[in-house]
């Protein structure tokens, strides 16, 4: 039994510490960002890419190397340099303050590891294979790829512009013949074939069929 639970977490103003300046830890910033949180990098040195994500608001650079202190508030912690005694460091201290953390490669030290991610509009699908093999994870992940293409984000921006819409207009019975019918993959083939406007006249034939 793996002895990791799968959950998603909102890191929307979160505030999280990422230990290394390299190619690894520009990767981690990089996604950490682009999902809302406040980062804070301690490291002595960055690589000029990932200097460039330092704004001032939502990333910030502590030029120094780790020391305990630096976790302060944050929530999240990854650690990310290729030093083994400096990781060995920040998963005691995180440990030892109840924070998450994750050391990059070294499933031992985490309390948390990342999964590989798939991701079209809101559709997130993440492969673990509990740390055993990264590879493997990353081969899945590419084979969930070719089944779930880009026409997957306007088909769920379809879907969800229709709930609010449903549950106050369709008692309980008709709402699931609705979501029924709109999710039996007539709507989704007509986005994946680009005809957006006829994949909305259906779920909207479906809907006013369904009203009285």
């Amino acid at each position: 039994m793996s002895q990791y639970y799968p959950i998603f977490i909102d890191l929307k103003a979160l505030p999280v510490l990422v230990v290394g300046g390299g190619n690894v830890a520009l990767r981690k910033v990089q996604t950490l960002l682009h999902h809302g949180a406040l980062v804070r990098i301690v490291s002595p040195r960055l690589d000029p890419e990932l200097k460039e994500l330092i704004d001032g608001e939502t990333c910030f650079w502590v030029e120094k190397n780790y020391s305990s202190e630096d976790i302060q508030e944050a929530r999240l912690v990854f650690s990310c340099t290729e030093i083994e005694e400096v990781n060995a460091q920040v998963s005691r201290d995180a440990n030892a303050l109840y924070r998450l953390v994750n050391v990059v490669d070294d499933p031992d030290k985490c309390s948390f590891i990342v999964p590989s991610i798939m991701e079209q509009g809101d559709l997130k699908i993440a492969v673990s294979t509990g740390g055993s093999s990264p590879i493997v994870a990353r081969q899945v992940r590419a084979e969930l790829e070719t089944m779930y293409g880009s026409e997957m984000a306007e088909y769920l921006t379809l879907l969800k512009n229709w709930r609010n819409k449903a549950k106050s207009e369709l008692p309980p019975e008709k709402r699931s013949i609705f979501w029924n019918r709109a999710t039996d993959g007539e709507v989704r083939e007509l986005i994946k074939a680009q005809r957006l406007a006829e994949a909305k006249g259906v779920v909207e034939t479906c809907f006013q069929s369904l009203l009285g």
